[in-house]
C-alpha cells in the first residue's frame, strides 16, 4: 500500500492526542503563571492558534471522506455529532453557574455581569464580545468554532473543491486584513470602542483554522498529498518543525500581530502536516505517552473547565496564606485534570455513546 493510500484509509492518528496535550498545557500555563516571566513563556495562548488548526483539519478531513464514499454530507448526522461533544459539557457548565449565581451570590456584582451575558454565551457570540463575565473570556474561543462548524460543512456539501478554496482564500485574505491591523478603524468604528481592537478573535483570527481546512484538502488530493509527503515525510520532520515553530515564538517579541503570528500559524500546520502523513516519526512516543494521551483525550473538558479549577485553587492558596505561583499551575493543571477526567467518564462518555449511529466509516480522532 503507497503512502497516499495508508493516509487515506488511517481512520485513527495517533499523534494527535500529544497535539491537544501540548495546547491545552500552553493555555493553562497562560492563565496560571505569573506576569514576571521572560516573554517567551508568556506565548501560551497560541495554544488556543494549534486547537484552531487541528480542529480545521479534523473536521474538514472528516467531510471529505464522508464525501467520497457516500457521495454526500449528512449536515444532520454533522450537527448531531458536533452537538453531542459540545453541548453537554459547555451548556452543563452555564447551568451550574447559573444556579450558584443565582442561589449563592445573588445581588453580587459578578452575578449581575453573568446573568447580563449569558445570552451572548447561550448563542455562541462571545468571541464579538468586549466584555466577559468572570473566568469566561476564554469562551471566545468556543463560539469561534462553533461558528466555523455552522458555516463550512455548508460549503464543503453544496460546491466543488475549486469553488470552496476560492472562498477559502477570500476568507483568509479578510482575516488577513485584521491581523495586519487594516481593519482596525472600521472595528472601532462599528463598537465605538477603541478597545475593539482588543478583540481576542481579531488577534489570533479564522487564519487558523482556514489553514487546517487548506491542509485537509491538500492532503486529500493525491498530487497534493505527494508534494507535501516528498518535502515532509522524513523521520525527523516532525522534530524539525516543532523546533522551528518553538524558535519563532522565542524571536517573535512584542506584539505578534501581522507577520509573526501568521508564520507561527504557518509553521504549526506544517507540523501538523507532519505528524499525520506518516505514523512513525521521532516524535511518536512522546506523542502517545499515557499521561499525555488521556489528557489529550480529555483536553476538551480540560480546557472548559480549567479557569473554573484555577479559580478555586487561587482561593484556596489564599486562604492558606501559600504564595500563588508556580503552585497554582501545578495544582491548577492537577485540579482541572480531575474534574475534566470525572466529567468525561461519567457525565460525556455516556451521551456520547448516544451519537455513534450518526458516525461515518470514516470517523477519526
Amino acid at each position: 500500500m503507497n503512502s497516499f493510500s495508508s493516509y487515506r484509509n488511517q481512520r485513527y492518528f495517533a499523534s494527535l492526542d500529544g497535539v491537544r496535550f501540548f495546547s491545552i498545557i500552553a493555555v493553562i500555563w497562560h492563565h496560571a503563571t505569573p506576569a514576571n516571566l521572560p516573554e517567551f513563556f508568556s506565548r501560551g495562548f497560541l495554544g488556543v492558534d494549534m486547537f484552531f488548526v487541528l480542529s480545521g483539519y479534523l473536521i474538514v478531513t472528516l467531510l471529505l471522506r464522508e464525501k467520497d464514499g457516500y457521495k454526500t454530507i449528512s449536515l444532520k448526522n454533522f450537527y448531531i455529532r458536533r452537538a453531542l461533544r459540545i453541548f453537554p459539557v459547555y451548556f452543563g457548565l452555564l447551568a451550574f453557574l447559573s444556579v450558584v449565581y443565582g442561589l449563592l451570590k445573588s445581588g453580587d456584582p459578578d452575578a449581575d455581569t453573568f446573568f447580563s451575558l449569558l445570552p451572548i454565551y447561550l448563542a455562541f457570540l462571545a468571541n464579538w464580545s468586549l466584555v466577559h463575565a468572570a473566568n469566561l473570556g476564554i469562551y471566545w474561543s468556543l463560539a469561534t468554532e462553533e461558528q466555523f462548524y455552522l458555516l463550512w460543512p455548508l460549503l464543503e456539501k453544496w460546491l466543488k473543491p475549486k469553488p470552496v478554496l476560492i472562498f477559502l482564500a477570500i476568507f483568509i485574505v479578510i482575516n488577513q486584513c485584521i491581523n495586519f491591523g487594516y481593519l482596525d478603524a472600521f472595528f472601532i468604528s462599528l463598537y465605538g470602542d477603541e478597545e475593539a481592537i482588543n478583540l481576542e478573535i481579531l488577534g489570533a483570527t479564522f487564519t487558523p483554522i482556514c489553514l487546517g481546512v487548506l491542509l485537509a484538502h491538500g492532503l486529500h488530493r493525491q498530487s497534493t498529498f505527494t508534494v507535501v509527503y516528498r518535502w515532509l515525510h522524513h523521520y525527523i520532520s516532525s522534530a524539525v518543525f516543532l523546533g522551528l515553530l518553538l524558535l519563532l515564538v522565542f524571536v517573535s517579541v512584542g506584539d505578534l500581530s501581522g507577520i509573526k503570528r501568521l508564520l507561527i500559524q504557518i509553521v504549526m500546520c506544517i507540523w501538523l502536516a507532519t505528524l499525520v502523513i506518516r505514523e512513525q516519526h521521532i516524535l511518536k512516543r512522546l506523542m502517545v505517552f499515557p499521561v499525555v494521551k488521556r489528557l489529550g483525550q480529555i483536553s476538551y473538558g480540560m480546557y472548559v473547565y480549567h479557569m473554573i479549577a484555577l479559580h478555586i485553587v487561587r482561593e484556596l492558596l489564599s486562604q492558606m496564606g501559600i504564595a500563588i505561583d508556580y503552585s497554582l499551575f501545578l495544582l491548577g493543571l492537577a485540579l482541572t485534570a480531575f474534574i475534566a477526567e470525572c466529567s468525561f467518564r461519567l457525565y460525556e462518555t455516556p451521551i456520547l455513546s448516544l451519537g455513534k449511529k450518526y458516525r461515518t466509516k470514516n470517523a477519526n480522532n
